[in-house]
Order: structure tokens, then C-alpha cells, then sequence
């Protein structure tokens, strides 16, 4: 287990957040950890960071390689103030949130559509390439995801200048899981008004909409739900089918199967993950018993083919990738993870 600390710069001395990240990246010991993760299956252990070092660390590894991190925090709210903190570091595009799928951690009663859309821009952006940091939880862990393979063939492509048949998209997006509604204003909700549809793709931060002359794409923009005031004018879209009704469980994996190889976890205490699993799939499980015929149609999906993530697989699909542990982990979790470490 290779150990790295060091003095790091203090945040009320510098002001400006571009200059004060390169004086982290240049710090001895953030050098040695940036090295030390660049080595394939080691396991470092971190130390004496407080308050946002954490996240300047974090910030100036990442911005320094090309490298995936996701980072694990212990709680959602945890989680929300890393990603906030990073994304004042960080361009946007370079920070990522990966929720769970409901409106309260481990309460599967109620669905959160805007979260759905979050975890499905996360698989699109593991299909590309270049640096970024995806910041999670053990709730939102334990539910599988949609191979990338799976959800590239699931996605229709629409292109201005092309030929769009209204009734065939009307049938797609249905069987995709979209509701029909007289406004979009969240994920999984289109709307058709004459020769404009406005469609709110499980993959997009904002609403569609597509201005047809008869059958042929003529424009697509972007555009606020709340005011309907366009925002950017686009070429092509994919849209994006529903992650949590439309694919079956063996089309579905856990988010670390995806993860690129030279991907670097960084996590505080592997035990807490674990735990948190079970205690997951515990609470699964007790609620899967209570479903009825009234409940949500996404919700008896999503129990019925049980696509979750069991304690015993975390471990081994964690096993091929470099792990920085913020606490030294105990020696049953040294034994588990068993990797050479960085001398």
C-alpha cells in the first residue's frame, strides 16, 4: 500500500481558482500521487487532506491525464458538495454526477426522471474520450446500467435535411417509454403540434424541438422548457430511450464494467461501500414483496428483473482498476483487493 501526504497549499492565499489548481499540480506530493495512478492495478493511500484540498487534489489529477476517476462519496449530499466544489475547479464538461434513479436514496418508491437522464449521460460519455470525473454514491451503485453497446443500437438518430415519417416516431418513442403530453417539461415527455415536435430525450440536459417542412427535418434546437425560448440550433440528435423500462436485466451492467481500464477509483472506505450494498439489497428486496399492479410501470420494470449490483461482484469488478483510498483500508479489504501496490 503505497502512502502519499505532503503540506499542500492553503486556499486563502491565492485567489484565482486556474492559478492556485496549477499550484496543486505542481506540488511534490501531487506529482508523486499523479505518477503513482498512472500505474496500472495499485492501490494508494492518501492523507491529510481537509476542507476543498480533497477537491483541488482531485481536480489537478484529473486535468492533468487523460484518465476516468470516479470518486465514491458515503452519501448523496456528500457527493453534491464534491461536484460542486469540482465544478467551480473544472471546466463542465470535464465533471459528471452519477445519481441513483429515485427521489430519495434506497426509497424505491418514486421515480426521478432528471436523475434517469443524469446516469444515462454518464454511459453516453463512457463510450467517448478524453478526461473526466464522475462523482457517486453506493445507492446510486447499486443499480446496473445499459451497456454502451445496448443503448447505441436502442437510439434513434434524427438530422436536419432528412426525411422523418411523424407517425413512425410517435410509435418509437412510445414503445421507448415517452408519454405524450400537450408540454415537455422533464425527461421522457414529447409533445407534436402541427409540424413542430418537441421531445425530451433520457439523454439530454435540455428538451428538443424539430421544425419539419412536410416530411423533411428543416431545424432542431434546444430550448427551456420554462420560457420556450430556443437555446442553441443543433444538426443531429440521438435520443435516448428509457434506461429503467426498456432493456431487459441481461442487458444491463454494473457501472464499473464500463468503466475504461486506466480508470482510477478513488474512495473513502470500501467496507462502508459494501455495507451500504447490502443494506440496499436488503431494502430491494422488502420492497420488491410490496409491489402491486398500481404501482408505476417503471417501477414493477425495475424490480421485476432485479438489475442490481451485489456486494461480492463490486469486489471483483473494482479489482483490475488503481484505487486511491482517502483511509487506509483494514487488512480483510487488502486481502480482497489484492493488487500489487505501489511500493
Amino acid at each position: 500500500m503505497g502512502k502519499i501526504s505532503g503540506q499542500l497549499p492553503y486556499l486563502c492565499h491565492v485567489s484565482n481558482t486556474g492559478h492556485l489548481l496549477e499550484r496543486y499540480r505542481e506540488h511534490p506530493a501531487v506529482v508523486q500521487l499523479s505518477q503513482a495512478i498512472q500505474q496500472p492495478h495499485v492501490r494508494v493511500h492518501i492523507s491529510g487532506l481537509t476542507g476543498a484540498q480533497g477537491a483541488f487534489v482531485l481536480a489537478s489529477t484529473v486535468s492533468g491525464s487523460a484518465s476516468t476517476v470516479l470518486y465514491i462519496a458515503e452519501s448523496k449530499e456528500e457527493a453534491a458538495y464534491l461536484l460542486n466544489d469540482l465544478q467551480g475547479i473544472l471546466p463542465t464538461e470535464m465533471v459528471l454526477f452519477f445519481p441513483d434513479s429515485f427521489k430519495r436514496p434506497a426509497v424505491f418508491d418514486v421515480l426521478n426522471p432528471t436523475q434517469t437522464l443524469q446516469r444515462s449521460e454518464v454511459v453516453n460519455h463512457l463510450t467517448g474520450s478524453g478526461s473526466v470525473a464522475i462523482i457517486t454514491y453506493p445507492e446510486a451503485l447499486f443499480e446496473k446500467v445499459v451497456s454502451p453497446e445496448v443503448l447505441a443500437q436502442s437510439q434513434i438518430e434524427i438530422a436536419i435535411g432528412e426525411k422523418l415519417d411523424v407517425d413512425f416516431v410517435i410509435q418509437v418513442l412510445v414503445e421507448y417509454g415517452f408519454e405524450r403530453t400537450d408540454f415537455v417539461y422533464e425527461p421522457g415527455q414529447f409533445s407534436i403540434r402541427g409540424g413542430i415536435v418537441d421531445l425530451f430525450s433520457f439523454g439530454n440536459e435540455l428538451p428538443y424541438r424539430i421544425e419539419l417542412f412536410d416530411d423533411e427535418v428543416e431545424s432542431i434546437r434546444t430550448f427551456d422548457p420554462l420560457t420556450q425560448l430556443s437555446k442553441q440550433s443543433i444538426s443531429r440528435v440521438r435520443i435516448v430511450p428509457n434506461l429503467n423500462t426498456r432493456f431487459r436485466q441481461d442487458q444491463k451492467v454494473s457501472l464499473f464494467r464500463i468503466l475504461p481500464e486506466n480508470a482510477v477509483i478513488w474512495i473513502r472506505d470500501f467496507q462502508f461501500l459494501l455495507d451500504r450494498l447490502q443494506y440496499c439489497f436488503e431494502k430491494a428486496e422488502q420492497y420488491a414483496g410490496k409491489i402491486t399492479a398500481l404501482d408505476a410501470a417503471e417501477l414493477r420494470e425495475l424490480f421485476r428483473d432485479r438489475a442490481f449490483v451485489y456486494p461480492a461482484d463490486v469486489v471483483d469488478d473494482v479489482r483490475d482498476h488503481t484505487i486511491v483510498f482517502l483511509e487506509k483500508p483494514g487488512p480483510a479489504i487488502e486481502a480482497l483487493l489484492d493488487v500489487p501496490a505501489v511500493p
